[in-house]
């Protein structure tokens, strides 16, 4: 997905009245009003430009990891959480609607990240393969057994379990976009790790430490 502004047509109309009322009241062919008529209309589209600045969309872009297999994975997984943003906006409840914004939150931060890095799929291979295609499945058989308007207890029961279903799947999602950066953390723990040693060596924690004490006592 990427985000695209598209521009409001209404200033250029208003800049465009502009000119016919200057036609009917004013004899523009004389310079002067001519020139004034074009002073008139710009500051109309500049002002009417920032009240109606138009509207930001966000449009569907093929995937450039590199890797021509991540790509497919990336827009099937990116097509299936389409389907969950359409679910969630079709049905009327905050509890569910809550926990599939968490599931498309961290679906996206999943894709967007294996765009940079490709070598990154196995590590959400789970995800791809079974976590994000069963929630796709489960919401999609919800939307159909609650067209249905039936208040039976197959019916019913099936949506409960559905709906008890979602906040292992959100967890689940969740997870797996924070194992992408566990070599990440562990780098900067080992980086903090060396730090720590350096500035013991140096006697700087030492220092930093008595400085707090020192503070501390004059609080």
């Amino acid at each position: 997905m990427r985000t695209i502004k598209i521009k409001s047509a209404i200033p250029i109309y208003l800049a465009a009245l502009t000119w016919i009322l200057f036609g009917l009241f004013s004899p523009i062919y004389e310079l002067l009003f001519i020139v004034i008529a074009a002073c008139v209309s710009l500051a109309v589209y500049l002002v009417a430009s920032v009240f109606l600045p138009g509207r930001t969309i966000e449009v569907d872009a093929a995937p450039d990891s590199g890797d021509d297999e991540v790509n497919r994975q990336i827009a099937e997984g990116r097509a299936a959480l389409k389907n969950l943003r359409e679910a969630d906006a079709a049905i009327e409840d905050a509890a569910i609607s809550a926990r599939l914004k968490r599931m498309t939150d961290a679906g996206a931060k999943i894709f967007d990240a294996l765009e940079k890095d490709a070598s990154r799929a196995g590590e959400v291979r789970k995800f791809m393969n079974y976590y994000l295609p069963t929630a796709d499945k489960l919401l999609t058989q919800y939307r159909a057994l609650m067209g249905t308007g039936s208040q039976g207890e197959n019916i019913q029961g099936a949506m409960h379990s559905v709906e008890n279903s979602l906040e292992m799947i959100a967890t689940a999602f969740e997870k797996q976009l924070d194992s992408l950066y566990r070599h990440e953390a562990m780098d900067i723990e080992t980086d903090i790790d060396v730090l720590e040693t350096m500035l013991a060596a140096d006697g700087i924690r030492a220092d930093a430490r008595k400085n707090n004490e020192e503070k501390n006592a004059h609080v």
